[in-house]
């Protein structure tokens, strides 16, 4: 999974440069979005059936849950966690159902002159237009997430000196003996790479076949 956290920092990157460049680079844009909706794709997934701290239902709690931490915050006390805090985890979901909408959106996308999406054609022209230029806006809704994903993680060694990025490369996590399993379980790799083969093949069945 930190492979997959990792590659789409860089697809996100080269997502917006290559978008930027526009002209001949969108053929590498559109390879880039098909990759990233691939990976968001599995990470959706392996949020069902994935690795026990990688599951959705281990991190992902209701309004109360993120109301307490945010309280928490404010006054300075410190809740841990093995996985996501509540607040970090709405902000996963937050990514991943923009980057979703996003790629979606751009299977749609035209840039009135040499490249359109693979979906285009099931639109009309005017709807391929309208879906061009939101996708277009959200861009900046990525971004703004993504400043406060890093904001955050920035914020919280500066002032509580926790160091959220080693567990993102090394998947371990130091916590009180109290605070849960610090161990961010793998599942089985030839499991992963299963689910990440399906993902592949429906997006490549969505982007030739239909």
């Amino acid at each position: 999974m930190r492979i997959v956290h990792w590659l789409m920092v860089v697809l996100l990157v080269a997502l917006l440069a290559t978008g930027l460049a526009g002209n001949d680079w969108l053929v590498w844009h559109m390879r880039a979005g098909y990759s990233m909706l691939t990976l968001v794709l599995f990470r959706i997934a392996w949020g069902f059936c994935g690795s026990r701290n990688a599951r959705f239902r281990s991190f992902v709690r209701g309004p109360r849950a993120a109301g307490r931490y945010a309280r928490a915050l404010a006054r300075r006390t410190h809740e841990w966690h093995a996985t996501h805090n509540p607040l970090g985890a709405w902000m996963v979901v937050a990514l991943l159902a923009a980057l979703l909408i996003q790629c979606s959106l751009g299977l749609f996308t035209n840039d009135d002159v040499l490249y359109e999406g693979p979906l285009a054609k099931l639109v009309t022209k005017d709807l391929s237009d309208t879906l061009s230029s939101v996708h277009r806006r959200g861009w900046w809704v990525i971004a703004a997430l993504a400043l406060v994903h890093i904001g955050a993680v920035a914020a919280y060694y500066a002032f509580r000196r926790d160091n959220l990025v080693r567990p993102m490369v090394t998947g371990r996590k130091r916590l009180p003996a109290n605070a849960g399993d610090p161990s961010l379980a793998s599942a089985s790799m030839a499991f992963a790479l299963g689910v990440l083969a399906v993902c592949v093949l429906a997006v490549w069945w969505l982007v030739t076949r239909l």
